[in-house]
């Protein structure tokens, strides 16, 4: 009976471990930016690496405070697909380069931010486009934002997703 209820507990031990790993993103993380503004040089780069083949929706998302003084949010955005074959991107032949302008909108025409509340902070998140990825391929994505003044202040995080479609 004892050897039953432990072989049960691990059973469920190992479901449950299964179960949670499942994630449907290949990739979500979030890059803080300067407390006193976005400047436009700073590029925030996200090294993805290694990610199994396949199609991704690729999304971008941001965090912002009520200080950001415009309606809409531009991105300029570079994701790079390097060939499989090699363990760093940097050396690796770029497979091919994709380039994004995107538009996002921060507040409502109430004037209200538009995105999910949070205490201090709304999130945003918008889809880019779709990805896809050879087996073994490496991925970079760069992202600035692409508005006309220098320095963007009330933007607090910038953050990439590749979801598995």
């Amino acid at each position: 009976m004892k050897r039953h209820v432990v072989f049960i507990l691990v059973l469920c031990s190992v479901v449950m471990a299964l179960v949670a790993c499942q994630s449907r993103f290949a990739y979500d993380h979030y890059r803080s930016v300067s407390i006193d503004g976005w400047n436009r040089t700073d590029t925030l780069d996200f090294i993805v690496g290694r990610i199994p083949s396949g199609n991704y929706d690729m999304s971008v998302g941001f965090r912002a405070t009520s200080e950001y003084p415009y309606k809409e949010l531009g991105f300029d955005i570079t994701c790079s697909v390097y060939a499989t074959g090699r363990n760093k991107p940097d050396r690796a032949p770029k497979a091919k380069t994709i380039h994004k302008r995107v538009k996002c909108s921060v507040f409502n025409d109430n004037g209200q931010l538009a995105g999910r509340g949070g205490i201090s902070t709304d999130d945003f998140i918008y889809s880019v486009g779709d990805l896809s990825v050879s087996s073994g391929d490496s991925v970079v994505v760069c992202i600035a934002h692409g508005m006309n003044q220098d320095v963007m202040p009330g933007i607090t995080q910038v953050g990439l997703q590749l979801e598995k479609k």
